[in-house]
């Protein structure tokens, strides 16, 4: 994902957004091929199998609002080498905020370990104002991690019209929470981390915030979150690294302190 300042378009900021229904509740982990729109996961994460740690999820009760499953082609190796590879999509809604910023959602990762490269890019943002973390590691890293943020000034809006919205990313992963828009703020960030390991795994999440201040014009915000996503992406490695960890939310910004 690329990010834009909140100065220019929402078009340009989502260029960048590319790379029956059954009710299950439980504070256990729940294997990612019994997920199902209706879903409540917890912090206790998703199940990858029996060699692998779980995926964390910050506290809540996580709502599956939608999920999709996708067959991701692979170029290059071995003539013996699979061609493609699953990937799985959720959107997730947050039930049980108790006041803290982060509402929603979204979430991709491959279940299988795989000996490939996944070829990444490096870890930049051509907006000036936009937060980026690139963990001190280059494209060529065996384990990567980049996180990305910008605001959304009108979030709403941009829900609003996400079901007929030309970027594929924005109708996939956003029109089913258009539904429920009158639950989010009008000003949100939008934070993405993901990564992956070199024979291994690929993830990525986003996490949409409540915005508390100004991103562009408050340093003591920005730097607020700035810590949170630096923390975070430290632990989406762990996660990478089939570490067990947990993955704390933020905390709310109080523009007082």
């Amino acid at each position: 994902m690329r990010f834009c300042s909140t100065a220019r378009t929402t078009a340009c900021l989502l260029a960048g957004l590319a790379a029956g229904m059954t009710s299950t509740t439980s504070h256990a982990q729940v294997a990612y091929d019994k997920i199902e729109v209706g879903t409540t996961l917890t912090a206790s994460g998703i199940a990858l199998g029996l060699f692998s740690k779980p995926i964390p999820l910050p506290e809540g009760q996580w709502e599956v609002v939608s999920k999709h499953e996708e067959a991701l082609s692979l170029t290059g190796g071995r003539s013996d080498s699979p061609g493609t590879t699953p990937r799985v999509s959720l959107t997730l809604r947050n039930l049980d905020r108790q006041g803290g910023p982060l509402f929603a959602m979204a979430l991709n990762f491959t279940p299988n370990s795989l000996p490939i490269n996944w070829g990444n890019q490096p870890c930049t943002t051509d907006n000036p104002v936009g937060l980026v973390d690139d963990f001190g590691l280059n494209a060529s890293a065996m384990l990567f991690a980049c996180a990305r943020g910008d605001a959304i000034s009108n979030f709403r809006q941009l829900l609003a019209s996400a079901p007929n919205h030309p970027n594929s990313w924005v109708k996939s992963t956003l029109a089913s929470l258009t539904p429920y828009a009158s639950d989010f703020p009008v000003s949100a960030v939008l934070i993405n981390v993901y990564g992956n390991k070199f024979r291994g795994k690929s993830m990525g999440i986003t996490f949409l915030l409540r915005a508390d201040a100004n991103l562009d014009a408050s340093l003591a915000y920005r730097g607020h979150l700035q810590g949170w996503i630096h923390e975070t992406g430290t632990r989406w490695m762990k996660v990478l690294d089939n570490e067990a960890t947990p993955l704390p939310g933020p905390a709310t910004y109080w523009a007082s302190k």
